[in-house]
């Protein structure tokens, strides 16, 4: 089974227009856009289809508008088919909306969010004189170290995202960033000057915080269905109370995507799909994900559905959540040799898992399927299996069944 990363994109993918034909084309893209204009007190179809490209692309109205169409398009994307997804994630404001597709929050708490979160950052940039900047075709090894050098001169520069092995943003006044350019380009870096409205993702952004943090504290978040992987650490987000937490730093942190790319690569991710408007994030992720292969649906929606068509029928010939826990029960060495505690820890359980896997596997409710992964539990620690690849184990079959929403398993191996 080929694992499956669906990503969103951030700020920087809107145009004037986006979305016109999802909205044209489907009744669910109309609804999402009539509900979030209630909540945000505008139209949000107005602000897409007939507003001068400047307000499109204004901060605050930018993420509420790119939040709403991904979100749309991904249920767009899902409304005929449950799809196999191993992991969620997003490139700054992206990662919400992965946590809205995974189940970590609502819609409306979304939406309420991403307003307050845009409303306080373009604030705290106004009138800053502060911007961004990409540096392309260095190393960011090489990048860091010119950064720190021309920051010895009393300057202020810091790294804002690291998006490639040679591709890293950086965040400053816009008189530092215009010195650490002619820097940078005297070492043989390439520097493109983005079109944003301040220094995202550093310290300067301190001030729009607090209000985004009294907005965190009004929202409720719940265990994600899949593992979404945080911009701040660069690993999936371990709890409820972990994704608040990495959500009030990540304004002043920087966008750790190569690290979050590095992850997923390792865990095997082989199929990407973007989601949202444009293909920022497809043009990042070819040609780091190894032999993965990489699909936006906005450019490719019929290749898409295809593909996830693909994955849908793989998916049915694997075997459920309770065979792989049998398979893994039976593969694992034994190291106990103590019969009756083998008879009670091993065989009884493994009994009781072959009685599960007779049910129809297709209606298994999570009440089951965790009584199964205890049942593996006991087993390998009967065998005396090592803490770590019990883990493994787990988590190997939660990723390959898309049931990584069973999170009590890591309770369970930590008694």
């Amino acid at each position: 089974m080929k694992d499956l990363v669906i990503v969103f994109p951030g700020q920087g993918s809107q145009f004037a227009g986006m979305g016109k034909q999802w909205f044209d084309g489907n009744r669910v893209v109309r609804d999402r856009f009539g509900q979030a204009s209630d909540l945000v007190g505008y139209s949000l179809a107005d602000l897409c289809f007939t507003a001068p490209p400047a307000e499109v692309t204004r901060t605050r109205f930018a993420q509420v508008s790119l939040l709403v169409l991904s979100y749309a398009m991904y249920e767009v994307m899902t409304e005929d088919r449950k799809i196999p997804v191993s992991a969620m994630t997003g490139h700054s404001l992206g990662e919400i909306t992965a946590l809205l597709a995974a189940g970590a929050l609502t819609f409306e708490d979304a939406v309420r969010l991403v307003k307050a979160r845009g409303e306080a950052m373009e604030s705290c940039v106004a009138e800053s004189g502060t911007g961004m900047v990409a540096a392309v075709r260095m190393p960011v090894a090489d990048v860091e170290k010119c950064v720190e050098e021309f920051n010895s001169g009393g300057h202020d520069v810091q790294v804002a995202n690291y998006n490639a092995e040679a591709q890293t943003v950086l965040s400053g006044t816009l008189d530092d960033l215009k010195g650490l350019t002619a820097h940078l380009e005297d070492r043989g870096a390439k520097v493109v000057k983005l079109n944003v409205a301040g220094a995202f993702h550093s310290s300067f952004m301190a001030d729009a915080v607090p209000a985004y943090t009294e907005a965190l504290h009004e929202v409720e978040f719940t265990e994600p269905t899949v593992p979404v992987y945080s911009n701040v650490t660069g690993e999936a987000h371990e709890s409820p109370q972990s994704i608040r937490e990495s959500l009030a730093v990540q304004l002043t942190s920087p966008v750790r995507w190569s690290a979050i790319v590095a992850s997923l690569v390792e865990r095997k991710a082989a199929v990407w799909v973007e989601v949202g408007p444009k293909q920022v994030l497809k043009k990042m992720l070819t040609g780091a994900v190894g032999s993965g292969e990489v699909h936006s649906f906005d450019e490719e929606p019929e290749r898409v559905r295809a593909v996830l068509d693909q994955l849908v029928e793989l998916k049915k010939r694997e075997p459920g959540l309770v065979g792989l826990c049998l398979g893994a029960a039976a593969a694992t060495r034994n190291r106990n040799f103590d019969t009756a505690a083998y008879d009670q820890g091993v065989v009884l359980p493994y009994r009781k898992l072959q009685e599960l896997s007779k049910l129809d596997q297709e209606t298994l409710s999570d009440e089951q399927k965790q009584t199964a992964l205890d049942l593996l539990l006991t087993i390998m620690r009967t065998k005396q299996v090592p803490e770590a690849e019990q883990r493994d184990r787990v988590e190997s079959i939660l990723r390959r069944t898309g049931d990584a929403g069973l999170r009590t398993i890591a309770g369970a191996l930590a008694t």
